[in-house]
Order: C-alpha cells, then structure tokens, then sequence
C-alpha cells in the first residue's frame, strides 16, 4: 500500500487531559515512524475549524493538521457516503474530502471510549465515526487500545459490527479477548501508544532522590454524585503517604495529568493538588508541585527525572514506566492491570477504589517496601524498554 495521507481519529493533541493527548502523540510518533513520507492529519469532533500544529518528535519537527467538525456534520457525511454509493454522486462536505483523500484511517478511540462502560451516548458517537470510515470505503485500523467490556445488548451488537469489518485491530490488554474470539476476530496484543511518546526538555529542577505523586484530582476533590463513598478516604491515604516517603528521607513532587492552570473542570487534577497543599499546612514547605500547563511530552520529562512514581491517572505511570521509573498504579479501573503487564509489573497496582482507614497502613507499607526496590524495579524496566516498536501492516517499506 503506498500511504501519502494518513487520518487519525479518536485522538486529540488539545485536551486538558494529557493522557488523550500522549496517546495521540504517541500514535503519530509510530505512523511517522512506519510511514516515513505520509501526510497525517486528525479528525476530531469539536466547533468546526481547521488549524496546524508543530510537534517534536525524535529531533524533527512535524506538521500535524487538525480538522474538527461538529457531530452534525460527521452524521450529514455518514449520509452522503450512502447517497454517493447508491445514486453516484460527488461528495461535496469537507469531512467527505477529508476521508476520500486518506490513503488509510487509524482510530485510538481515546484510549478505552470504544466500550459501553461509559454509557450508551459514548459507545454510539465512536460507532458513528467508525461506521462513517467504513462507509466511504476506507480501510480502518484500530490502534492498541482497551476494548469493552460490551455488557449491553446495543454494545456487543454495535461492537461486533465494526470490529467484525477491520482491517486491522490491535489491542493493548486482554480483556476483551473472549468476546473477541466469540465473534471471530482476529486481534494482536501491543504495547499503549504514549510509550513511543518522546520526552520534551523543560527547566524545572526535579531535586535527586525525588519521588513523584500524580494527585487524581477526581478522588481527591470527589465532586461527583455517583461516586459518593468511594473516595472519601483518598486525601488522608495522601497525607499519610507523603509524610512517611519523607520520613524515609525523599523528597516529594506531586505532578497533575489532567488538568488547566487557568480554566479548571471538576476533577481537576492541579486544583486538587492545590486543595491537598492547603489542607496540610505542616506539608507544604517540604514538597513541591508542578502549577504551570505543561504538554503531555513536557510532563514525562518531569516525571522521568523522579527516582520513583505513583499515581492514578493511567497515562501518567505510562510516562514513569516506559522512561524506566519504578512505578506504583494507584488503580481506579480494570485497565491499569493490562498495562503493568506489559511492562511485567502487574504486581504493583493497588486498587485504591472504597480505601478504609483501618488498612490504610498496610497499603503504604507494601508501598513503601516496593520504593526500597526501587534498583531491581528499574532493573527489569530497562530490559522491557528494550522491546521492539510495532511495525504496522503494510507500512511503506521505503
């Protein structure tokens, strides 16, 4: 296949979330790095509007158009691909061009959105973007990522339908193997995409011998109704473990992943960090915390210079884990697991959903023993660091 124009969905390089965004520029680190001379554009769904952006990737700049088009418009595509085929017509939307112009689209689906755990509204908008590629013809590929579970009878009928029609799937954890199997299609296990995400360099000092703590923002604020007593015990785990990492002679930096410095949402992950100094007074001289917007690359620079990482954003311990820093998953979902096992430090994700007090202890000092081995966790980092990068079907072989 020779690839001139390449489409990327289900990813965004804007998000106030940095592990969406590692994940796109993870994917298109491997689509540069698989089709050396290929034009890659995104397609994102947001107020119509079409800009560029500059990327640094492996010491070369690289181009990337951004084209968003609202919902409305991807539905009138989705229509005008069925006119076009059965009356022969010429497309005349932009988001048609786009598509027709592409030699082939990848989908990340946002890391895990291609599921119906989030709810109908979520697994129905990805299905459209799916179905809208397949039905001007184009091969899709999805990229490694997690797939299900499709608990709901709308979920495993729409889930099967695409995933029965690609032209490649890969996934990043086996979860969803069995239903994969059931329905007959064929999938290959790889690696998350943010590990081919490069570090970018920035001026801020990481003091030797300092552990990092992503501070979740969504537990420790814990402003949503349906997770009421879930997390109620989160911020007095945090207490005690950034006194007993001290305690132990490290210095702490807490680093947020999902967060904006200046329009913060309601699991803001800087604005909890800041809640966190506040309320422990006798704390905030002795730690530091990241409180600029950085980019996702910035952010795993950061996180690289640590000696040690926790945290509870997934895409965050992906930044520790795939520079070689011993990592702990403060796990909220089923999906941190997989991604350990790649890296085969399954054994260090700690379910930190309904924390009690009374075992709270316990937890930080399976922690802290874990930090103790730090040298042979890093050990055994570098040698997975080692591995291949995925080598895409039918990439350009120039």
């Amino acid at each position: 296949m020779n690839v001139k124009h390449i489409l990327l969905l289900g990813a965004s390089l804007e998000s106030d979330n940095k592990g969406v965004n590692a994940l796109g520029v993870g994917a298109i680190t491997l689509l540069n790095n698989n089709y050396k001379n290929a034009k890659i554009s995104l397609l994102c769904v947001g107020e119509q509007t079409t800009h560029e952006k500059e990327l640094t990737i492996s010491g070369e700049i690289i181009k990337v158009k951004l084209y968003y088009f609202t919902k409305h418009e991807i539905l009138r595509s989705l229509k005008e691909a069925y006119f076009c085929r059965i009356f022969g017509a010429t497309s005349k939307l932009e988001v048609s061009e786009l598509i027709q112009s592409s030699d082939i689209v990848f989908d990340i689906n946002e890391g895990d959105s291609f599921s119906d755990i989030y709810g109908s509204r979520r697994i129905i908008r990805h299905f459209t973007d799916s179905k809208l590629i397949l039905s001007w013809k184009k091969p899709l590929v999805f990229l490694p990522q997690t797939l299900g579970p499709f608990d709901t009878v709308i979920g495993r009928f729409l889930g099967a339908h695409i995933l029965k029609r690609l032209h490649k799937l890969y996934v990043r954890d086996i979860k969803a193997f069995d239903f994969l199997d059931k329905i007959g299609v064929k999938k290959e296990l790889s690696i998350d995409m943010a590990v081919y995400m490069n570090p970018k360099e920035i001026p801020v000092e990481v003091k030797p011998n300092t552990v990092g703590i992503n501070v979740s923002g969504l537990m420790y604020l814990n402003r949503y109704k349906s997770l009421d007593g879930k997390y109620n015990n989160y911020p007095v785990f945090l207490k005690q473990l950034v006194e007993r990492i001290i305690k132990e002679g490290y210095e702490v930096v807490l680093i947020p992943h999902t967060y904006n410095s200046i329009s913060p949402n309601v699991e803001d992950d800087l604005e909890g960090t800041r809640k966190f100094v506040k309320d422990n007074p006798d704390l905030a001289s002795k730690i530091s915390f990241i409180d600029q917007d950085y980019s996702a690359q910035e952010l795993k620079y950061v996180i690289s210079k640590t000696v040690f990482f926790m945290g509870s954003r997934m895409h965050s311990c992906i930044a520790a884990l795939s520079t070689s820093v011993p990592t702990i998953g403060l796990s909220y979902s089923y999906k941190f697991e997989g991604t350990f096992k790649m890296f085969k430090q399954q054994e260090l994700v700690f379910d930190v959903n309904h924390l009690k007090q009374d075992n709270l202890d316990e937890l930080i000092n399976k922690i802290l023993v874990a930090i103790s081995l730090k040298k042979e966790i890093k050990s055994v980092l570098l040698k997975e660091n080692m591995r291949e990068q995925l080598s895409l079907e039918n990439r350009d072989k120039e």
